[in-house]
C-alpha cells in the first residue's frame, strides 16, 4: 500500500496522517474480565414498554444487533431501583461481590496479563490507564492498581475520557517505550458506563453498554508498530458528557426523584425532556450523528496507518475495531471499501463481539481480542489493525503484529 498515484494522501475529513507514531513495540500480555450479572434485551423493552413506547426484546436485538450485557452485582442492584424489582431480563450472579469496583475488574484483567506473559508485578515499569466511567479523581484506577499489585511507588498516569481513550493509551505506552523511560509497560483499562455516566432509564443510549476491564503488557520489540490519534471538537454535541460537580449534587438528587416518578406514572415524553434539558451527570448522543461520523473517522484512521507502514491490504488479518454497535463496525468496512479502494475480502476481518457485551468503551478492543484467541482465530505473525472513536469526537488506531503470548492459556481459560 502507497500514496496515492500523484503522491497525495486521499481526502480525509478527520485522520491527519502526519501526526502518527512509528515505533517499536511489542504486545506480549493480554487479559480482560467480565462481571457475571447479565441484563437481557427484555430488561430494555419493559422500560420502553412502561414509557409508552412499547418494544419487545426481539426488536432490540434487530436494531441494535446486542442481546446480553455483563454487569456488576451493584449496577444490577441499580437497575432494579431504578425499574422496580419485578423488572424482568436480570440475570443475577449469585457469588458477585455487591461492592465490586473498577479497579477490582481491572487488578484480575492485569493478573491474567501478567500470567500470560509470564511476568510478575515487578517487572513491569510504567502503568498507563484509561476510562470514560472512572468516578473516583484521585487516586487514579492506574495508582490503585499499582498498589494491589505490590508496586505502588512507579510512574502511574491515567487518561479520562471517551471511547478512543484506548487507542490514544496505545501512542502514549508507544512513546514511553521509544524514548527509553520504560522497558515495560501495563497498560489498564475499566469500564461502568450504564451506572456511572447514564440514567438507566433513558433506555435507547443504556441499553447499548456492558461493563468490563482488559489489560495489556507491552515493551521494546524489533518490528515496527504504527499508531495515529485525533480530536475534532466540531463534532462534540454528538456525543457529550459532562461531569458533575459537588455544586451539582442537590439538583440532580432532585432531578433523579422527579425521573423515577415520571416512570412510575409512565410519562415516557416528559422523562425524555427533562433528561435532553439537564445537561450535568448524563451522557447525550444523538445517535445520527455518531452513526454518520464515527465509521468514517476510524476508517480514516485505518486507512493512514496501512499506508504509512507500506504494507498491501492482505497483510492486514484482522481490524479490531472499537465496538461501538454491529451497525457501526459494518459502516467502517463499507467505507474502507467504498472510499478507500480496499478489497470485498475486507468485512471478512472484521471482529464483532458487540452482540454478547455490548459497548465497553475503552475495555472493547482487549475484550474483542481475547475472543478472537478463544475462537482460535488470532495466530503469531498476524497483523492487527485495532481502531477506535468516542465522543468529543476522538479517533485513532493502532496497527501491530501480534507475536504470540507465553502463556495464552492464562487468556483462554483463566483460573
Amino acid at each position: 500500500m502507497t500514496l496515492a498515484p500523484e503522491g497525495q494522501w486521499p481526502h480525509y475529513t478527520y485522520a491527519v496522517p502526519q501526526t502518527y507514531t512509528k515505533s517499536q513495540v511489542r504486545l506480549v500480555g493480554l487479559g480482560n474480565y467480565s462481571p457475571k450479572g447479565i441484563i437481557t434485551n427484555e430488561f430494555f423493552a419493559y422500560i420502553s414498554t412502561c414509557l409508552g413506547d412499547p418494544r419487545k426484546a426481539e426488536d432490540l436485538e434487530r436494531v441494535t444487533g446486542l442481546s446480553t450485557r455483563y454487569v456488576r452485582a451493584s449496577t444490577m442492584a441499580l437497575c432494579r431501583r431504578m425499574a422496580g424489582n419485578d423488572a424482568p431480563g436480570l440475570i443475577d450472579d449469585p457469588e458477585a461481590a455487591e461492592d465490586e469496583s473498577l479497579v477490582d475488574m481491572v487488578v484480575v484483567a492485569a493478573k491474567r496479563a501478567l500470567a500470560s506473559a509470564g511476568l510478575e508485578a515487578t517487572d513491569i515499569d510504567t502503568i498507563i490507564g484509561a476510562s470514560s466511567s472512572d468516578n473516583d479523581a484521585f487516586p487514579t484506577i492506574a495508582g490503585w492498581v499499582g498498589m494491589r499489585l505490590g508496586i505502588p511507588t512507579i510512574r502511574a498516569t491515567m487518561l479520562r475520557g471517551a471511547c478512543a481513550c484506548q487507542t490514544e493509551a496505545f501512542q502514549v505506552c508507544a512513546e514511553v517505550l521509544a524514548a527509553g523511560s520504560a522497558r515495560r509497560v501495563l497498560l489498564v483499562m475499566s469500564e461502568g458506563l450504564l451506572p456511572n455516566i447514564m440514567n438507566v432509564l433513558d433506555w435507547k443510549t443504556s441499553s447499548l453498554f456492558g461493563e468490563g476491564a482488559v489489560a495489556y503488557i507491552l515493551e521494546r520489540g524489533d518490528e515496527p508498530t504504527y499508531v495515529i490519534n485525533g480530536s475534532d471538537a466540531r463534532q462534540a454535541a454528538s456525543l457529550f458528557y459532562q461531569t458533575p460537580l459537588r455544586k451539582d449534587s442537590v439538583e440532580m438528587a432532585e432531578v433523579d426523584l422527579r425521573i423515577r416518578q415520571l416512570f412510575k406514572e409512565g410519562k415516557g415524553k416528559e422523562l425524555s425532556q427533562l433528561l435532553s434539558q439537564y445537561h450535568v451527570g448524563y451522557t447525550k448522543m444523538n445517535g445520527k450523528e455518531v452513526f454518520r461520523e464515527a465509521p468514517r473517522a476510524m476508517a480514516e484512521s485505518v486507512d493512514a496507518l496501512l499506508r504509512h507502514s507500506g504494507l498491501q491490504y492482505d497483510d492486514v488479518q484482522h481490524i479490531v475495531p472499537h465496538q461501538a454497535n454491529s451497525r457501526i463496525t459494518r459502516r467502517m468496512g463499507e467505507l474502507l471499501m467504498n472510499d478507500y479502494g480496499w478489497p470485498e475480502s475486507t468485512m471478512g476481518k472484521l471482529a464483532d463481539n458487540f452482540r454478547y457485551y455490548g459497548n465497553l468503551s475503552n475495555a472493547s478492543i482487549g475484550t474483542a481480542l481475547v475472543e478472537l484467541l478463544r475462537n482460535d482465530r488470532l495466530h503469531p505473525g498476524e497483523w492487527l489493525a485495532l481502531p477506535a472513536v468516542g465522543g468529543g469526537l476522538n479517533y485513532g488506531c493502532w496497527l501491530v503484529r501480534y507475536q504470540g503470548l507465553k502463556n495464552v492459556d492464562a487468556v483462554i481459560d483463566p483460573a
